[in-house]
């Protein structure tokens, strides 16, 4: 009676033998269990129930965007036991337990021929002071079919009448427009290029909006350019002091340099 050829395992391409199974990937998921056991001090930490409320209680909706009431508190950067990503507000997230299982999935390495992982995707996060050059730089260098997140240019698709001063009750809304385009990157999508705009002073921010694996361009145009600049193209009254504030802020957020 003829037997079946030997096949090629679709994880390490070996030759295994006819009927069988290869042990390679049951020994990475293995591997896998165990990495994650060593990280599990994190959600027995008395910190973690306090920061899991406080997350799900500000956050209704699952942040991948899709529209199911969320159950899961998600470190949108694997924090991979390190203390400060851990228990960082600005690097969690409200999740729904299918998205966060498929997330998790993708970060691991087991999401066979699912969605596209992002680190096929360039993601560049251009971040700076108001009238920094941030909407030029992008514009100059993106291409037909790049997906660009703008700020001003959410805020304008969803009722501003202006291109830079909108109505404040707008902004919980253009913040959650952005986040769910920037959760929906983490599934499958045939965009190769993304540009994400924001003010984004701190590290932290940066952090949070910039996925993992994404390039960080910080423009810090001087701060006498940019109120000149301001000037010039007669922005709103606020934006003078928005980019004082940002620089205030930038610097503040920059460490300290050892003393000599």
């Amino acid at each position: 009676m003829p037997t079946r050829p030997a096949s090629r395992c679709s994880a390490c391409r070996q030759l295994r033998k006819p009927g069988g199974r290869c042990g390679c990937r049951r020994g990475s998921q293995s591997q896998a269990a165990a990495t994650r056991a060593e990280w599990a001090w994190v959600y027995a930490d008395t910190r973690w129930p306090l920061l899991r409320d406080q997350v799900l209680s500000e956050e209704p909706l699952c942040r991948a965007g899709c529209g199911r009431p969320p159950g899961v508190v998600d470190h949108i950067r694997p924090h991979r036991g390190d203390e400060t990503l851990a228990f960082d507000r600005a690097n969690l997230q409200a999740m729904c337990k299918s998205c966060h299982d498929a997330k998790t999935a993708r970060e691991t390495g087991f999401a066979g021929a699912g969605p596209k992982r992002l680190n096929a995707t360039e993601v560049t996060l251009v971040c700076g002071p108001p009238c920094s050059g941030k909407t030029t730089y992008v514009r100059e260098r993106a291409e037909p079919g790049d997906l660009v997140v703008d700020w001003d240019a959410l805020a304008q698709a969803l009722g501003s009448p202006h291109p830079h001063d909108h109505p404040r009750q707008l902004t919980p809304f253009v913040a959650e427009a952005r986040d769910a385009i920037v959760a929906r990157l983490a599934r499958r999508h045939d965009v190769a290029r993304v540009w994400i705009i924001a003010t984004a002073p701190r590290d932290s921010d940066r952090a949070r909006l910039a996925p993992e694996g994404a390039r960080v361009v910080l423009l810090a145009t001087d701060e006498d350019e940019c109120v000149r600049r301001a000037r010039h193209d007669s922005r709103p009254g606020g934006t003078i002091e928005a980019i004082e504030t940002w620089w205030r802020t930038y610097r503040a957020d920059q460490p300290t340099a050892p003393p000599r």
